[in-house]
C-alpha cells in the first residue's frame, strides 16, 4: 500500500485534519514522502506513508483553518476524495480542568457549548453533543493506558512528560482566554466534565456524522490553560502540544486495522466501519473455561471440520476504482448535476451515503467505493443501463463489473 503521486488522488487509510500550521507540521513530520494530490473543490491535501515496523498506512493530511464550519466542510471533501477508514482531527486546545500543559486529550464526546437561547433573564443553554466513534475511543483508551505513544514524540525542548486522557471536549467559535469570562462561566455551567476547549471539534464530528461508514476522533494537546494565555505562551507551548498530540495520533493510527492486516470477516461484517474490528478487552481476556470448549463441541464431525471456506472477495485496487469511475462518468449525461441526483435517488441502499454534488471524479469514486462495501454494484449497473440503454459506456461498465466479480 502506498501513496499515489503525480498529482492524482488515491485511497487513504486515514485522513488527519489540523487547523494551524504548527499542528500541520507536527503531523507531517511522521510521514514519508508526503506529496500534494489533486485539489478537491479547492481543498489541498497531501498524501504520504506512515511506516510502523513491518506495516504501513497511507495517510492524507489537510489544514482546515480555525473554526467549526471549515472543519465540517473538510471532512466532506476528505470522504469524497479518499474514502478513508478513519478521520482524525489533531491539534492544540485550551485546558479547562484536570490537565497540565503538554497533556493530550482524546475526546470521547464533544459539546457545542455555545448553542442556546439568549433571553431577558439570561442565557438558556441548548447544548448539542456528538460522540466520537466507539472503536476509535476504545483504541485511544488502550493507547492512553501505556506509554508507547510518548516514544513517538519528536525532539524539541525539554518539556515535562505528558499524560493522556480520554474525556469530553467542548467546542465553540470563541477563543476562551479566562475562566471568569462569559464563555468560561458558560463552560463551567454546561460542560462541567470537559477537560479542554477547542474551536473545530464539534464541526468536525458533525461532518463525520453525515458521512456514513466514516469513523472520527478528536485528539488535542494542551497548549494553554484558562487564564494563562498570550502570544509568548503560545510560541512556547503550541509546538510542544502539537508534537504530543501528533505522537498520540500516530500511535493510534499504527493500531488501526486496514485491508492488509484486518481479519477475514463475513459479508455482514465487511459492510461495517472500523469499530467492527475493535474487540473489547473482555473478549480478548475471556476466561479459560470459555477458551476450552466441552468435549461434545470439540469432537465435531469430519464433515464440519472439512467444510470448504467461502471464497473471499478481492478488494478493489485504486486502479480498479479509477477505471470504473472513468467509465461511469463517460456514460451519456452522467456528468449533469440533474442526472447525478437522479442516479443517487434510484440507489436507495447507497445514495444517502454519498455526497450529492455534481458528478466529479471524486464523487464517482465515493459512490463506487460505497457500492463495493454494500455489494450494490449490480444495482448500480442496472440503473445505469436503464438511463442509457444503448450507450457503449454503460455496456462497458457492466462488462468491467462482471470481470471484477462484483455484485
Amino acid at each position: 500500500m502506498g501513496a499515489e503521486g503525480k498529482g492524482g488522488a488515491g485511497r487513504a487509510d486515514v485522513v488527519v485534519l489540523t487547523a494551524l500550521e504548527v499542528e500541520y507540521r507536527a503531523v507531517r513530520a511522521h510521514l514519508e514522502d508526503p506529496r500534494p494530490v489533486r485539489a478537491e473543490r479547492g481543498a489541498q491535501f497531501e498524501l504520504g506513508v506512515f511506516r510502523d515496523g513491518s506495516g504501513e498506512r497511507t495517510v492524507a493530511i489537510h489544514m482546515t483553518g480555525p473554526g467549526n464550519p471549515g472543519a465540517a466542510a473538510s471532512v466532506e471533501r476528505a470522504a469524497a476524495l479518499f474514502a478513508p477508514r478513519a478521520v482524525l482531527f489533531v491539534g492544540v486546545a485550551g485546558g479547562v480542568k484536570d490537565v497540565a500543559l503538554g497533556d493530550v486529550v482524546a475526546a470521547d464526546a464533544v459539546y457545542d457549548y455555545e448553542t442556546g437561547k439568549d433571553t431577558e433573564s439570561g442565557f438558556l443553554p441548548r447544548q448539542k453533543t456528538y460522540q466520537c466513534a466507539y472503536g476509535l475511543v476504545q483504541l485511544a483508551r488502550l493507547v492512553a493506558a501505556g506509554d508507547a505513544w510518548q516514544r513517538r514524540i519528536r525532539p524539541g525542548d525539554d518539556a515535562p512528560r505528558p499524560r493522556a486522557h480520554v474525556k469530553p471536549l467542548a467546542a465553540g467559535g470563541r477563543v476562551v482566554a479566562h475562566h471568569r469570562s462569559d464563555a468560561g462561566l458558560r463552560l463551567t455551567a454546561s460542560a462541567g466534565d470537559a477537560l479542554a476547549v477547542d474551536m473545530e471539534g464539534f464541526g468536525f464530528l458533525a461532518g463525520a456524522y453525515v458521512n456514513q461508514q466514516l469513523d472520527a476522533l478528536v485528539i488535542r494537546g494542551i497548549s494553554d490553560l484558562l487564564g494563562d494565555k498570550g502570544e509568548a505562551h503560545d510560541e512556547r507551548w503550541q509546538p510542544v502540544a502539537s508534537r504530543n498530540a501528533a505522537a498520540f495520533a500516530f500511535e493510534l493510527i499504527g493500531r488501526i486495522p486496514v485491508a492488509a492486516d484486518a481479519p477475514a470477516v463475513a459479508d455482514a461484517e465487511t459492510a461495517q466501519p472500523f469499530t467492527a474490528y475493535t474487540r473489547s478487552l473482555d473478549t480478548d481476556t475471556r476466561s479459560l473455561a470459555a477458551d476450552t470448549p466441552p468435549l461434545a463441541t470439540s469432537t465435531r464431525s469430519l464433515a464440519a471440520e472439512t467444510r470448504p471456506e467461502a471464497p473471499r472477495r478481492r478488494k478493489l485496487t485504486i486502479r480498479d476504482l479509477g477505471g470504473l469511475a472513468d467509465t461511469l462518468l463517460a456514460v451519456s449525461g452522467m456528468t449533469s448535476p440533474a442526472r447525478w441526483q437522479q442516479l443517487l435517488d434510484e440507489l436507495p441502499t447507497v445514495g444517502t451515503a454519498v455526497g450529492r454534488q455534481s458528478a466529479s471524479r471524486a464523487e464517482a469514486l465515493s459512490l463506487l467505493r460505497t457500492c463495493e462495501v454494500r455489494r450494490a454494484m449490480g444495482e448500480l449497473v442496472e440503473v445505469v443501463a436503464v438511463f442509457a440503454p444503448d450507450d457503449p459506456a454503460a455496456a462497458e461498465l457492466a462488462r468491467q463489473v462482471e470481470e471484477l466479480g462484483l455484485e
